[in-house]
């Protein structure tokens, strides 16, 4: 069997960046709260890319033979009454074209500003994103929200993992490098559960609107 050797920097002199010796006196660090709440505070930016996710996943918001019928019934079709395929097919997919963009761009943002700096700038897209999409009676504008929506996902997902791998002390970046993914999946998590409650013609609104909530809370508390 053929022995692990652990790869070092070139020019590094055989020196391993984070040796046994730094692993334990890393790990006599005692972590303030402050870590644990500014970790907690920025997952909430991966939280909204979670519940763009799934926000529009209900059922009732598109059934095809309830939004292609004339007259549309009452409680049904319930976002943008009879819209069509090919109109829900690009509001629904704005979002992933913006996340493309948000993740492709933000890293230069993030690398000039820092990536707290690039982490609030990315709160005016998760306002304007649901603001947009929660106030509009048009299908195709609500796109354009989606849109701004995904700008600001992509730019989260991709930020947040620097931004944490810079706070944390070397041997907690693994644990801490988990939110991105355990808060990614409870923001598809929970509008599931809302659904229950918003399953009316104007519940959608709200879910729309929610990211706005999370982005506010960002802007107060972050530069503290």
């Amino acid at each position: 069997m053929t022995e692990y050797v652990e790869a070092t920097t070139p020019k590094a002199g055989g020196v391993t960046a984070f040796d046994e010796a730094n692993k334990a006196a890393a790990r006599l660090i005692k972590p303030k709260a402050i870590l644990y709440t500014t970790a907690l505070l920025s997952w909430m930016q991966p939280f909204q890319s979670g519940w763009s996710t799934s926000q529009m996943n209900l059922s009732q918001y598109n059934d095809t033979d309830e939004c292609n019928a004339r007259p549309v019934a009452e409680d049904t079709c319930l976002m943008f009454p009879g819209h069509s395929k090919l109109e829900w097919t690009f509001a629904v997919n704005a979002w992933i074209f913006g996340a493309m963009v948000g993740s492709l761009c933000c890293g230069h943002f993030s690398d000039k500003y820092g990536r707290k700096k690039a982490l609030m700038g990315n709160c005016i897209f998760m306002i304007v994103g649901g603001v947009v999409q929660a106030s509009v009676s048009n299908i195709w504008v609500f796109a354009v929200g989606r849109l701004i929506a995904g700008i600001a996902s992509g730019t989260a997902t991709a930020t947040i993992g620097g931004y944490i791998n810079e706070l944390s002390p070397p041997h907690m970046r693994n644990t801490l490098g988990l939110g991105l993914q355990i808060f990614t999946t409870i923001g598809i998590l929970v509008p599931a559960i809302c659904f229950f409650f918003a399953n009316t013609s104007s519940g959608w609104r709200y879910l729309a609107a929610f990211p706005v909530v999370l982005a506010v809370i960002y802007l107060l508390l972050a530069p503290t």
